[in-house]
């Protein structure tokens, strides 16, 4: 017998027991024998790859986390993953050959029926949420992935049933859906306004107190700017770059203006939103509204003011009534005596002495006027301006140019008081410390708003030096304009002089025929 026979009947025990190493060498013969050791050895190879690939399959197969079925053709489980059992607690021969639909925990409801239903509509693959039941008869919130098996020649052969628990991301969304529930309802309940903008500060979403604040109507589908509540075009620019720069802001004053014209004092804080990639999508924001504490401050302060200039006004008063009649008076003795004086000497003493009462008289009535111009009382605020400015260009050689359109209001009469006495701190500034030459004033006003416009050809000053020093009266322009809610701002650097514009807005408290 051929000893090679004895080597192919040894190899051929080797493979049937999963030894794939071995091979046969062929023989210097190279006979039908050596053709069919060749034959041995390719199916050694063969056996070794498959049954590699084998191995490395069931490997996968039972590693995977998720849950995954066999199923013949009528839904009956023919393999499992190790995983299957982990989650359902249930043994292997349980699974044989039962029908998947046994391990559903919804009654009157077959996975299997949905499959073959509608694998073929969704192109071979579809996705299903359903539950599952543990040993115990817990049920396991599921998502089921079906698609076909084929054998080697193509045809279909059963399901391959892929089942991701769901139990950790169902407890995630349902935490989830409890944090957005107790957020909207602290969203809603709070009595601050609270708002949500997109990236481009357009707000999507406002709560009650929010809607309440500015007069929105519950209706209506809010989608506006939040810029547009601003009232002073200053303080939103500086809004949106502190916001953008830093993400978040913190109590920014600003003054908002409501739905129906309504001015309101706020304190704005607000922070980004930012998605996965740390990218800012929006804000969400809150509206403190300081109204009454900034009415309050306001009436104290416009209290203030106003008892300084009726104290003002007395004191004018007295001065003019008493001391000025009695100086008059004097005068008329002076001059009757200078009539009929013979002695010359005595005549030159008594001239000279009704001069300088007339000196006297003439600056008791500056200091009157300084104090409270009657023609201000009288007349109003445009006559007592150009009065004033009369009185300056006499006195100080100083040119003022003094423009009013013709629309510029009637004012409350404590406001023109407050406004005139600015325009006099300015002229007087000017003359103290700017060296100007030439000052400009100028009344004008629109539908919303009136402006005074202050300028000086002076030396000017830095913006910062002069908040540090108690001078220049820009703490006085602040206070006398705060109480009618007006803002004021200053434009100066050294060697281009001086520019106020004062901003009042007109509302019916600041008009005449509403003064309080």
């Amino acid at each position: 017998m051929d000893p090679r026979f004895k080597k192919i009947n040894r190899i051929l025990t080797n493979y049937a027991s999963g030894n794939f190493r071995q091979k046969i060498k062929p023989s210097s013969k190279l006979d039908e024998v050596d053709a069919f050791i060749e034959c041995v050895n390719m199916l050694g190879e063969e056996l070794k790859e498959t049954t590699i690939s084998k191995n490395h399959f069931n490997n996968i197969f039972n590693s995977v986390s998720d849950m995954i079925f066999v199923l013949d053709e009528k839904g009956r489980i023919q393999n499992t993953s190790q995983s299957v059992h982990n989650i359902l607690q249930l043994d292997w021969y349980y699974f044989k050959n039962r029908q998947i639909d046994t391990l559903i925990a919804k009654k009157q409801f077959s996975l299997f029926d949905y499959i073959q239903k509608y694998i073929n509509l969704k192109k071979g693959l579809i996705e299903i949420e359903t539950d599952f039941k543990t040993v115990q008869r817990n049920k396991i919130p599921t998502l089921s992935t079906a698609v076909y098996l084929f054998n080697e020649r193509g045809k279909k052969i059963g399901y391959l049933l892929v089942v991701k628990d769901l139990t950790h991301i169902k407890h995630y969304e349902f935490s989830l859906k409890e944090s957005e529930e107790k957020y909207k309802k602290v969203f809603e309940e709070t009595t601050d306004s609270i708002f949500i903008c997109d990236s481009k500060y357009n707000i999507i979403d406002i709560n009650h107190a929010g809607r309440k604040l500015f007069s929105i109507a519950k209706s209506v589908t809010y989608k506006t700017n939040i810029s547009n509540f601003f009232i002073n075009r200053k303080a939103k620019i500086e809004f949106t770059k502190q916001l953008k720069a830093n993400k978040n802001v913190v109590n920014f004053p600003a003054q908002l203006k409501s739905y129906n014209d309504a001015i309101i004092d706020c304190l704005l804080s607000a922070n980004s939103i930012q998605n996965s990639n740390k990218k800012v999508i929006g804000y969400q924001g809150i509206i403190k509204d300081i109204s009454k504490q900034k009415q309050t401050e306001k009436i104290v302060l416009k209290t203030i003011v106003n008892t300084q200039e009726e104290e003002r006004k007395r004191f004018a008063k007295d001065i003019h009534d008493s001391l000025g009649q009695q100086l008059s008076a004097i005068k008329f003795y002076i001059g009757t005596t200078v009539a009929t004086t013979k002695d010359e000497n005595q005549k030159k003493i008594l001239i000279k002495a009704n001069n300088a009462l007339l000196n006297t008289l003439l600056e008791m009535r500056n200091i009157c006027f300084n104090l409270m111009p009657k023609t201000l009382e009288n007349y109003g605020l445009t006559a007592s301006i150009k009065e004033l400015c009369n009185q300056v260009e006499v006195n100080k050689k100083l040119k003022l140019n003094f423009n009013v359109k013709d629309n510029f209001p009637a004012l409350n009469k404590q406001l023109e008081i407050a406004i005139f006495r600015i325009v006099q701190e300015f002229i007087n500034n000017s003359l103290k410390h700017s060296k100007a030459n030439i000052i400009s004033i100028q009344l004008k006003s629109n539908t919303n708003f009136c402006q005074i416009i202050l300028k000086d050809n002076g030396v000017g000053f830095t913006i910062t030096d002069a908040k540090k020093k108690s001078g220049m009266g820009l703490t006085n322009v602040q206070s006398r304009i705060i109480p009618y809610n007006g803002e004021v701002n200053i434009i100066s650097s050294i060697g281009k002089g001086v520019k106020y514009i004062i901003t009042l807005p007109l509302i019916k408290s600041n008009l005449k025929n509403n003064e309080s």
